[in-house]
């Protein structure tokens, strides 16, 4: 059995206990998200920069929270960068979205939540017409890149403020 098989599998045989909300981008549940994968990344990384990271609600395409037996589990968000500097001189092409802050809480790992926020949030951006999604992440994830990849994202050349860190891991697919 594959991998992307079991974990379709772990979500089927609990699928009674398991919701996907789209929720604003200041959802507490959201939020309390956002602040855990910014903890775990100040632990990996040895820093908090990412703390520091302003994300504009008002660039938010879409934010979606997984639940299990009404916890929330995972979440993540897709902001419209269409237009904007991609940091290393030029700028985003129309309709381009970046996926921002996937991340599931340790206590339901590995039961394929992780993919199916990704689907939820790949199949809103293209319902909200983004055509491409990018996303930055790092070495020392390596199952966020092993997700990437297995959901089709290419590597990309680097953009954003961590553009030419040796860590740094950017990936993008067409919707």
């Amino acid at each position: 059995m594959t991998e992307t098989t079991r974990a379709r599998d772990d979500i089927s045989e609990a699928a009674s206990a398991v919701s996907v909300e789209k929720v604003p981008f200041e959802h507490p549940d959201a939020v309390e998200l956002r602040l855990a994968a910014v903890t775990e990344l100040g632990e990996r990384y040895g820093g908090d920069e990412d703390a520091n990271e302003y994300i504009d609600p008002a660039t938010i395409v879409v934010t979606a929270v997984v639940r299990v037996d009404g916890v929330a589990a995972a979440g993540g968000s897709i902001r419209d960068l269409s237009g904007t500097d991609d940091g290393v001189g030029g700028r985003h092409p129309r309709a381009t979205g970046e996926v921002k802050r996937v991340f599931v809480d340790a206590g339901f790992r590995r039961r394929g939540f992780s993919t199916l926020i990704m689907e939820t949030l790949e199949r809103s951006a293209r319902e909200a017409g983004m055509t491409r999604l990018v996303l930055e992440t790092g070495t020392a994830q390596p199952e966020a890149i092993a997700l990437y990849e297995k959901l089709g994202y290419e590597p990309i050349p680097p953009y954003g403020k961590y553009a030419g860190e040796e860590d740094q891991r950017c990936y993008g697919k067409a919707l």
